[in-house]
C-alpha cells in the first residue's frame, strides 16, 4: 500500500511540475518590437519563426483552432510578443497550426496588449 502512494504521489508531482514549464526567450521587449516590425502581413509561419530565430526568439506557446490561432513568445520582463496566424492550409488529418499566415502582432502583459506592433503590407 505504501508503495502505491509513494509511486502515485511522484507521477502527481512530476504532471505538476512539467505541465507547468514555460520557457522564456532572453529577449528584451525593444529588441522583440524591433525583430517582429520587420515581419510582414501574409508572411508564411514557418518564415516567421525562420526570422525570429535570428533574433533569439525561439521558444512559443501555441493556442487557437484550426482556422487561426496565436503563437506567444515570453520576453525577459515576463511580457509577450504575441503573434496571431490564420490557417493557410486547412489540414485534413486533424494536425493543425503549422500551416498559418501572419496576421498581426503585439506585446502582451496579463493577457493585456500593451503595444500593438505595425507590420508591413504584404507585397
Amino acid at each position: 500500500m505504501k508503495a502505491v502512494v509513494f509511486i502515485t504521489s511522484l507521477c502527481l508531482l512530476a504532471v505538476l511540475a512539467l505541465g507547468q514549464v514555460y520557457y522564456t526567450n532572453d529577449v528584451t521587449r525593444a529588441v522583440a518590437i524591433r525583430a517582429a516590425s520587420r515581419l510582414r502581413v501574409g508572411m508564411w509561419q514557418e518564415a516567421v519563426e525562420k526570422q525570429l530565430s535570428t533574433n533569439g526568439l525561439r521558444d512559443s506557446i501555441g493556442c487557437g483552432a484550426q482556422v487561426g490561432w496565436n503563437r506567444s513568445y515570453g520576453l525577459s520582463d515576463g511580457s509577450s510578443l504575441v503573434l496571431d496566424y490564420r490557417v493557410r492550409v486547412l489540414s485534413t488529418n486533424d494536425w493543425w497550426g503549422d500551416h498559418g499566415i501572419l496576421q498581426r502582432a503585439w506585446i502582451a502583459s496579463n493577457s493585456v496588449t500593451i503595444y500593438e506592433i505595425a507590420l508591413t503590407n504584404a507585397p
